[in-house]
């Protein structure tokens, strides 16, 4: 029963009263050998880490994720029952749909090939005589050039099993850790069952510190990369934030379809809006307004100064161009010159 409920995302908790199973170093007598063996070929682990019943740990919480499970603890006896009352926080998942937009990899970008490209070419030449759009644009399609030579590309959101933190190290310690259980189930040979316990603690060890430096190297990368340290937090949360359900105010329904929400959404916000009376217009001013700006200075120096006040996370404006490019080659002349010229 317990390998054919146990899937993906599955957590399994009550009284199973084996007491001889020891969950601190992997051991069980006759009574419970069979449990616990189901239960490691499943890879199922088990969070309650203190006695529920006088000296025996007879209460369990079992989970298919290691991580599913947080702060296990109890809160003492219910009536005339001898066992703990557990309560514990369970972390669950949104399933994000597959997105098929393709956004760039900036972290795998040949920035060597970037500089040496744009380096190579002469801006004053190629803007000469063009006014300011068509320098532009000029400009544009370069950048373009750029990012489709020398910037790799993926998936927005793509769907990966493995954590964020795990390493290709730490994956092969998990991988042979399964390799060397399913080794002791056929043999049978304690030698093997010692095998599988040194590896079950490197791999504890091994999982401890990836998620370390992987917590330290996005915390000190705040500044450069915010998004990513964002996206692991929102991934820590214990509750997701949703909308609706809603209420629509019309007919007094509560309203769960996504469709129907947008609609109530929309119309709540269109209701919102200031009703301008069509008829009466103030007269628009002809003319050059007073106080105009007659000339513009734009000196390169200028020029890069707000470039490198360019936030390089945020996504590019109309035009396509990306900020990282801009701030990444800001103190460059191959990267300043263009802007410069056009304005």
């Amino acid at each position: 029963m317990l390998m054919k409920v146990s899937g993906k995302n599955t957590i399994i908790m009550g009284d199973f009263n084996y007491p001889d199973i020891s969950w601190f170093d992997g051991s069980s007598g006759s009574h419970g050998s069979d449990f616990f063996n189901v239960s490691q070929d499943c890879f199922l682990s088990q969070h309650v880490r203190f006695p529920t019943r006088k000296h025996n740990i007879l209460d369990l919480v079992l989970s298919s994720d290691p991580n599913a499970v947080d702060t296990v603890e109890s809160i003492g006896k219910l009536g005339a029952s001898d066992h703990d009352i557990l309560a514990f926080e369970v972390s669950c998942s949104v399933n994000i749909p597959h997105s098929v937009e393709l956004v760039p990899s900036f972290s795998k970008a040949n920035l060597d090939g970037i500089s040496e490209f744009l380096n190579e070419i002469n801006w004053l030449e190629m803007l000469d005589g063009l006014n300011a759009v068509d320098s532009w644009r000029g400009f544009r399609d370069v950048v373009d050039q750029v990012m489709k030579v020398y910037v790799p590309w993926k998936r927005r959101r793509y769907k990966n099993n493995r954590p964020s933190w795990m390493t290709r190290e730490v994956f092969l310690a998990v991988k042979r850790k399964g390799h060397l259980w399913r080794l002791y189930r056929s043999s049978g040979d304690s030698f093997d069952l010692d095998q599988f316990k040194a590896q079950q603690k490197l791999v504890q060890r091994l999982v401890s510190g990836a998620k370390l430096e992987f917590e330290r190297q996005i915390a000190s990368n705040i500044k450069d990369n915010p998004r990513a340290f964002f996206s692991y937090v929102r991934g820590k949360q214990k509750v997701k934030d949703s909308v609706g359900p809603l209420l629509d105010s019309d007919s007094g329904n509560t309203i769960n379809d996504s469709q129907e929400m947008s609609r109530v959404l929309n119309s709540y916000f269109s209701s919102v809006f200031t009703q301008e009376n069509l008829d009466n217009f103030d007269d628009l001013v002809v003319g050059v307004p007073p106080n105009s700006i007659e000339d513009m200075v734009c000196t390169p120096d200028l020029v890069k100064e707000k470039l490198l006040k360019l936030n390089s996370s945020k996504a590019p404006g109309p035009d396509g161009v990306y900020p990282f490019i801009l701030k990444s080659f800001a103190d460059q002349s191959c990267l300043w010159t263009p802007p410069a010229v056009v304005f």
